[in-house]
């Protein structure tokens, strides 16, 4: 067996294999997204975690939402069921705040700045990463709450490679995925297609309502050729079509219980990202190079109560790089203690409504266009010590241009069991093209809004424990932001502008991840974080738990082919603004809290076919996860996959 751990610090998913006295960690992992070249996670200063493609299976989840729920400093927000639009806030940021990329595209939608997870499936991710706290030095705006970082599945042998899966479940729900991959000696090719399908239920709460399903087809095409040893080129190209239902959403209802009222109310989305890249090695590996082409095309369209259509629109982001990568004190970058990076990159954002139903400003297309120039270095003096500093400059056509900084070190005492890491960043997050241009006929748009800052800093210890089977990590951190965006309802127009907020909005907390291999067969894992992030008046913001805990066990039979996992997840502390009439916006209300329990087991029936099954809310605790909303009850799955 495996055991696992997520580490708030270390950055990394640790692998061992069964445990003795004597074993301690693999600390060998690279963050691959944590500078513009990779970074040993022994030797990253910044707060990070990273999840191999075991512990995504091993989690029995089919959302890539889900699996973050179970990492310190990250909160999950879900509207309804499947499919309902999902925001995910790193530090009690906004969800805007968080860069996410898949296979290095950024895929946040340019018109709102956030990406919805609602269509992120797991059926082919291999990695997960995130960065957490202030990273606009590296990635710019979008990034002062952190970044996730998706790669999806490649061959790992030569020849031709693939599985076949399927799954059914509760609410009329089935999954069926396939993929194929491809290695040789000059190169590498991965396709994959997932279909996900499930009727939901009523979010509403109304009884007698409609359930509310959701369908979902993700199709992933990967690739790379070495031209010559020297020259690589490869890229890919991601479609995501889904059509989720919803339910109407009643502003200013008489009471919390009418906020959501059952209706025919529907999203569908197109999502294309889609890139091309060329590395190129010169000076016998001594300077690196890459060059990088990618595009984002948004597609979404939506229905009302009456199921007439009342939105359609789209967003695209055409984005062009370069990165170069020298080496200081080594023939290669490959060998080299000590590196310096350049980088150079342009990016032109578009935003069109397709149809005038909130007036013919809809109709006009919004532009936005920024480039940067970054510096990074990274540093390992050979003596447990390891620096990296990046400095970037953002040119803009719409605001002010910026300039933002970041550091982080890490310190490894003589022992080897204990590791001090600390980090400082600052960032900056510029207005939406929503919030620029607004659009709709609720909402006006403020051409006036300054871009939002912020700073924020962090500290932790790693300490190692009998004899490395055990691992403990925990940080504080401490953010600040200034001009936070909010929107101002007026009751007299019932029209929503957003403005800076003046004065600062403070989060800080503690992260805390924890690993324990009990046995060589029994392993406990633990995750805890504690929020306090308030609005410049000193209000609690919203959608982020005061304190979110997860317990993890895991037993592995002495069979070697059967495991079980149980997860005990605990939430409370969380608010949600007030629409009712009473409130209309202006006051919040405190959530219910709640305790959520999934079990999970997986079985290999052979070295290539796995079947698993599992129950989610296992007590089938009604709670509160918005304002409004229902949520799902007990759910139950099985499903089989099969690997050639």
């Amino acid at each position: 067996m495996k055991r696992h751990a997520r580490l708030g610090l270390l950055a990394t998913t640790i692998l061992a294999t069964p445990a003795t006295a004597e074993e301690t960690y693999d600390l060998g992992t690279l963050v691959i997204s944590g500078g513009l070249t990779p970074v040993e996670a022994r030797e990253y200063g910044r707060a990070a975690t990273v999840l191999t493609e075991e512990e995504i299976e091993e989690s029995g989840e089919q959302y890539v939402a889900d699996v973050l729920r179970s990492l310190p400093g990250v909160a999950v927000s879900r509207t309804g069921g499947f499919g309902g639009r999902t925001q995910v806030r790193l530090r009690g940021h906004e969800s805007n705040h968080t860069l996410v990329l898949i296979d290095g595209i950024e895929v946040a939608a340019p018109d709102q700045g956030e990406y919805d997870f609602a269509g992120l499936l797991t059926a082919d991710i291999a990695r997960i990463e995130i960065i957490r706290g202030p990273q606009s030095a590296l990635y710019g705006s979008n990034a002062i709450g952190g970044v996730i970082s998706i790669t999806t599945k490649r061959p790992t042998e030569p020849g031709i490679t693939g599985e076949v899966g399927f799954e059914v479940g509760s609410d009329g729900t089935y999954e069926g995925r396939i993929a194929v991959r491809q290695q040789s000696e000059r190169g590498q090719l991965s396709f994959s297609a997932a279909r996900r399908e499930t009727d939901g239920f009523d979010i509403s709460g109304t009884p007698g309502g409609e359930d509310d399903g959701d369908l979902n087809r993700t199709y992933n095409l990967t690739g790379r050729f070495f031209v010559t040893d020297a020259l690589t080129v490869g890229g890919t190209l991601r479609h995501v079509d889904r059509v989720s239902d919803t339910d109407g959403f009643v502003f200013g209802a008489p009471t919390r219980a009418g906020l959501v009222v059952d209706d025919a109310s529907n999203i569908e989305m197109q999502e294309t990202f889609g890139s091309v890249y060329a590395e190129l090695e010169m000076l016998d590996g001594r300077l690196q190079n890459r060059v990088d082409l990618s595009f984002a095309n948004i597609d979404q369209q939506g229905r009302g109560g009456t199921g007439l259509r009342n939105q359609d629109n789209t967003a695209t982001r055409a984005k062009a790089s370069y990165r170069g990568t020298v080496a200081l004190d080594s023939g290669s970058v490959d060998t080299a203690d000590h590196t310096l990076t350049f980088a150079a990159e342009w990016e032109y954002l578009t935003y069109k409504g397709n149809q005038a139903f909130f007036g013919p400003g809809e109709l006009i297309k919004r532009t936005r266009e920024q480039s940067a120039l970054v510096i990074e270095y990274q540093g390992s003096f050979g003596n447990g010590f390891d620096l990296q500093g990046s400095v970037r400059h953002d040119f803009n056509d719409k605001f002010e241009d910026f300039t933002t900084y970041a550091v982080g070190a890490s310190y490894t005492l003589p022992n080897q069991m204990t590791r001090v890491h600390a980090s400082y960043g600052t960032g900056v997050q510029n207005p939406t093209l929503i919030e620029q241009f607004g659009f709709f006929a609720n909402f006006a748009g403020n051409p006036n809004l300054q871009p939002e800052q912020s700073e924020g800093w962090d500290i932790g210890i790693e300490q190692q424990f009998l004899g490395g089977r055990a691992l403990v990590d925990v940080t504080y951190f401490d953010d600040e932001l200034t001009n936070e965006i909010t929107s101002v309802f007026n009751p007299a127009t019932g029209i929503s502008t957003p403005v800076n907020q003046p004065g600062k909005s403070d989060r800080r907390g503690v992260e805390v991840s924890a690993d324990l291999a009990v046995t060589d067969r029994f392993d406990i894992g633990l995750s805890y974080t504690w929020l306090d992030a308030s609005n410049p008046n000193g209000s609690v913001e919203v959608r982020r738990p005061e304190h979110e805990a997860l317990l993890q066990l895991g037993y592995l039979m002495a069979n070697d082919r059967t495991r079980f996992n149980l997860d005990v997840r605990h939430v409370s502390g969380n608010y949600d603004t007030d629409f009712t009439a009473a409130s209309m916006g202006a006051n919040v209300v405190r959530l219910s809290d709640y305790t959520l329990v999934n079990l999970g087991m997986s079985h290999d029936v052979t070295d290539s076919v796995r079947l698993s099954a599992g129950i989610h809310n296992l007590t089938d605790e009604r709670y509160e996860e918005l304002d409004g909303y229902a949520t799902q009850g007990r759910t139950v799955f099985f499903g089989v996959t099969s690997t050639y």
